[in-house]
C-alpha cells in the first residue's frame, strides 16, 4: 500500500501499561513508513516511550476537534463512541483483550458490552480475540501482528548464569496476571535448594502482600522501555502465569525476543504464538511452573533449544511485518471492511 493514510488513535490515557507501548509502537511505525498519523490521548505524552507520530492532549476526545483522517482507532472501549463520532473517516476498535472478562472491573462489564456491540471493525491481536468478535458479536474482525520493540535483542551468552535470574513481568494487583501463581512457584524452588534471583518488574511498587508471598530480589518499576528491555535481556527465564483473559501477553513475546525461554500459561493466547517455543502448563500450578523452569534452568541444552526456538517465533514479529500486517488492516477498514 502507498504512503498516505491517515490514521487517528485514540488513547484512554498514557499510562504505562502494554495496551499503551503497542498503540505507541504501531504508530511509530506507520509514521516511519509516511503515513499521516496522529495519536490523541487524555493524558500527556508519556516519558516512558519514544513517540514519533503527532501527538496531541484533549482530555474530552472530543470528535468534533479530530483531524481529517481515514481510519480513527479506538484503543480500549471506552474510546468507542469518540472514533464513532468521528466527523471523517472509518471507526475501527484496536481490541486487546477482551475488556468485560476481567475480574478487577466487574461493575463496568454492562457498560463494556454495551460498547462491543456496536457496529465497528475490530483490529485484533490475537486469533482468539478475532473468534471472539466476530461469533459473539457478528462484527468484522482481523487480526493484526503485535509491534515488537527492537530494543529487546538477545545477548551472546550460551547457558543461563551459574545463579539463573528468573523474570517476572507485570502487576501483581490485577489478579489475571497471575504473578501470585509465579511467586509460589519461585518459594518452592527455594524451598528446594534451586539457587535463583528473582528479578520483578512492575508498573508498580512492591506491596508487603506480595513480599510475603515471595520477596523479590531485584524490584523495577516503572522502567522507560529502553531499560525494560535491559533488564530482561539480563535474565535467564520468564515465567508467565496469566489466566484465560491475557489477550496476546507482550511480556512473553519480548522475552523470547531477547532470547529468554519461557514457561507459561497453557491459555488460549499462548498457545496462539508461543508454542511450541515456550513450556506451557496449566495457569494455576505453581509446582508445574516450578519444575519446568528448574528443567529448562538444569539442563543447558534444553535452554539453549529453547532459546533458539523462542528467537525464531519473535522474528516472526519484525517490523517490517509488524507494519505490513497494521496497514492492510487499516485499508481493510478504510475500504469498508468487507467481510473477508
Amino acid at each position: 500500500m502507498k504512503p498516505g493514510l491517515r490514521v487517528t488513535y485514540l488513547l484512554d490515557g498514557s499510562a504505562l501499561f502494554g495496551g499503551t507501548k503497542v498503540v505507541l509502537a504501531q504508530a511509530n511505525l506507520l509514521a516511519r513508513r509516511g503515513h499521516e498519523v496522529t495519536i490523541i490521548s487524555r493524558d500527556p505524552a508519556p516519558v516512558w516511550h519514544t513517540v514519533e507520530a503527532r501527538f496531541l492532549v484533549d482530555p474530552a476526545l472530543d470528535p468534533r476537534l479530530f483531524p481529517e483522517s481515514d481510519v480513527v482507532v479506538a484503543t480500549f472501549w471506552r474510546t468507542i463512541p469518540h472514533a464513532l463520532g468521528a466527523l471523517s473517516g472509518a471507526a475501527a476498535h484496536y481490541c486487546q483483550g477482551l475488556e468485560y472478562s476481567y475480574s478487577h472491573n466487574a461493575a463496568e462489564h454492562p457498560a463494556i458490552l454495551d460498547q462491543y456491540w456496536r457496529r465497528l471493525p475490530a483490529l485484533c491481536v490475537a486469533p482468539h480475540l478475532e473468534e471472539e468478535i466476530r461469533t459473539r458479536f457478528g462484527r468484522p474482525a482481523k487480526t493484526v501482528l503485535q509491534p515488537l520493540d527492537q530494543g529487546f535483542a538477545p545477548d551472546a551468552r550460551v547457558a543461563p548464569h551459574d545463579a539463573p535470574r528468573i523474570v517476572v513481568v507485570g502487576p501483581f494487583e490485577i489478579d489475571w496476571k497471575g504473578v501470585a501463581t509465579a511467586l509460589r512457584a519461585a518459594a518452592i524452588l527455594r524451598a528446594e535448594g534451586f539457587a535463583f534471583r528473582l528479578v520483578r518488574i512492575s508498573q508498580w511498587p512492591e506491596t508487603e502482600e506480595e513480599r510475603e508471598l515471595f520477596a523479590a530480589d531485584e524490584f523495577h518499576c516503572h522502567l522507560p522501555a529502553a531499560e525494560m528491555a535491559e533488564r530482561v535481556r539480563g535474565g535467564d527465564l520468564l515465567l508467565a502465569p496469566s489466566w484465560e483473559q491475557e489477550g496476546f501477553g507482550l511480556p512473553v513475546l519480548e522475552a523470547m525476543a531477547a532470547g529468554l525461554p519461557v514457561v507459561a500459561s497453557n491459555v488460549a493466547s499462548y498457545r496462539g504464538f508461543a508454542t511450541p517455543a515456550a513450556t506451557l502448563v496449566p495457569h494455576d500450578d505453581p509446582a508445574a511452573f516450578a519444575g519446568a523452569a528448574r528443567e529448562l534452568l538444569a539442563r543447558p541444552e534444553r535452554w539453549s533449544a529453547a532459546r533458539k526456538a523462542g528467537l525464531a517465533t519473535a522474528a516472526r514479529f519484525a517490523p517490517e511485518a509488524a507494519a505490513a500486517s497494521a496497514e492492510a488492516a487499516l485499508e481493510w477498514v478504510a475500504a469498508g471492511a468487507p467481510d473477508r
